[in-house]
C-alpha cells in the first residue's frame, strides 16, 4: 500500500488538541464526542487505513506514536464512560490526565510519501 500524505505532526497535534475541547464540553453538559477509538480519528485513519503503520511501523518513533496515541483515545473512552456512569470526578481526574497528554504527542521524523 502507498502512503495517501505524508504526516504532519503539527495538524496531528492539534487534531488532538481539539478532542481536549470535545471533552471539556461534554463535561460541561454537551454532547459525548463520537468516533472516539484509535482508528476512526484523522492519525489513525492514515496509521491503519492508508499504509502509515504498513510503510512506517519499523520506524521506533512509529511504535511509540502508536502506543500514545491508542492510550490518549483510552483516556477519552475513560473518561466518557466514567461520566455516563455518574462518576463525575473520576471523569474529571482522567481529564487532568488528558490535557497533560495532549501536550505531549511523541515527535516523529518528517515523514513524506515514499
Amino acid at each position: 500500500m502507498t502512503v495517501k500524505h505524508k504526516f504532519n505532526a503539527s495538524v496531528t497535534k492539534l487534531q488532538h488538541e481539539m478532542w481536549k475541547n470535545k471533552v471539556i464540553t461534554f463535561l460541561n453538559g454537551g454532547p459525548a464526542p463520537t468516533g472516539v477509538t484509535h482508528h476512526e480519528c484523522a492519525l489513525g485513519k492514515w496509521l491503519y487505513e492508508e499504509g502509515g503503520m504498513e510503510t512506517y511501523g519499523s520506524i521506533p518513533e512509529m511504535k511509540r506514536l502508536e502506543r500514545f496515541h491508542a492510550k490518549f483515545h483510552d483516556c477519552v473512552k475513560g473518561i466518557i464512560d466514567k461520566q455516563n456512569k455518574g462518576d463525575a470526578n473520576g471523569a474529571w481526574s482522567e481529564y487532568e490526565q488528558l490535557k497533560l497528554m495532549a501536550t505531549q504527542l511523541p515527535t516523529v521524523p518528517t515523514i513524506s510519501s515514499p
